[in-house]
């Protein structure tokens, strides 16, 4: 992922990273030869503390929702948001949201898929019946609007509506274990309910000596739109 926006990365001074989670991408940019400075958002505080530990002292963080950024307009030459369009109901709100704060010439990406892959990565781990009783329990809940039967162009277009010439990129990466163990703990466990957990954390350990010694090469959409 970080290897397909080097360049954009190289050239930024003002960097935020919209939707920072626990710091996976953030401690990234961090670590990025140059001088920049680094702020993330999230609007979960357990979050924050995950990304403070992650990314050091070397950015900002701060509690604020992507609808409504606490920064002046212009204040960004560079915005990163890693799937967090998939989980907001006014695409376009969010999207315009991001662009006032960029810089004439800055770049906004963000990635261009739900998170369907990674499930489509332990369904064909797990076998096609035992697949179905580990979404039954844990990833029974996804919020599925019609509108991202194709997200990808849902995103691209809410981009050319706020202003930005668009183009589309693709980031190959690999995914292992660890990775989507986290994924699960942040993404599906605060929405399995209490009387399930004990069953769904079972699962989890199995699944975990299954694809503990895997990785799985995935490819990542990534729409890029730039202010001009």
């Amino acid at each position: 992922m970080i290897d397909a926006i080097a360049g954009e990365i190289a050239a930024a001074r003002d960097m935020l990273d919209a939707g920072c989670g626990n710091g996976a991408y953030l401690s990234k940019f961090v670590e990025a030869r140059g001088e920049r400075s680094v702020t993330g958002v999230d609007l979960t505080f357990d979050m924050l503390v995950s990304a403070r530990n992650r990314a050091g002292a070397k950015c900002h963080l701060l509690c604020a929702n992507v609808a409504g950024l606490p920064f002046k307009s212009g204040a960004f030459d560079f915005i990163f948001t890693s799937h967090v369009l998939q989980f907001v109901a006014d695409v376009e709100g969010v999207v315009a949201e991001m662009a006032r704060c960029l810089k004439v010439n800055g770049v906004l990406i963000a990635t261009g898929q739900r998170d369907d892959g990674v499930r489509q990565t332990l369904a064909a781990i797990l076998g096609d019946e035992r697949w179905r009783e580990y979404r039954e329990v844990i990833f029974r809940r996804a919020e599925r609007r019609e509108a991202d039967a194709r997200p990808k162009d849902r995103y691209q277009q809410a981009f050319a509506k706020a202003g930005l010439r668009v183009e589309e990129r693709i980031a190959p990466f690999t995914v292992t274990w660890a990775e989507i163990a986290e994924w699960i703990q942040i993404r599906w466990w605060p929405l399995i309910p209490e009387g399930e957990r004990e069953r769904a954390d079972e699962m989890i350990g199995q699944l975990a000596k299954i694809g503990a010694s895997r990785s799985v090469k995935q490819r990542e959409p990534l729409i890029v739109g730039r202010r001009v």
